[in-house]
């Protein structure tokens, strides 16, 4: 639980307000600008994308992400990587989705690494609203 917990505090000070309904965030010395939309609001919850343009030549694809956050247990956890969705706490080994056994926690794990990359890069966000 505390890699969720992680994120969590990550992504708050990444994104120290979450009221705006797109972001886009800009970075320093020419590095892809990371784009954020809020897909859901709910009382207690929040489901965030993010898009992250790694290459503008297209060899490597962009990293996409979908978030739920979770104000009141304050975590946040990875609910869709690169399109795959539905992650299981645990996965017997072989499977027919070819997951590795701790997927879910490897790719919250990947999640928590990128935010504080994103944090020492010093990825601010610049706020819009859609109309």
């Amino acid at each position: 639980m505390s890699v969720y917990e992680e994120n969590y505090q990550a992504l708050a000070r990444l994104v120290p307000d979450m009221d705006a309904d797109v972001a886009i965030l800009s970075s320093s010395e020419a590095l892809p600008d990371l784009h954020m939309k809020v897909l859901e609001r709910g009382k207690y919850t929040l489901t965030i994308a993010f898009l992250h343009a790694l290459d503008e030549n297209k060899i490597v694809p962009d990293m996409y992400l979908k978030i739920r956050v979770y104000s009141d247990a304050r975590v946040a956890e990875v609910l869709t990587y690169q399109n795959k969705t539905g992650f299981a706490r645990i996965y017997t080994y072989p499977n027919k989705k070819v997951r590795y056994p701790i997927e879910k926690r490897r790719v919250n794990q990947f999640f928590s690494e990128w935010l504080e990359y994103c944090i020492a890069k010093d990825y601010r966000f610049v706020f819009s609203t859609v109309v």
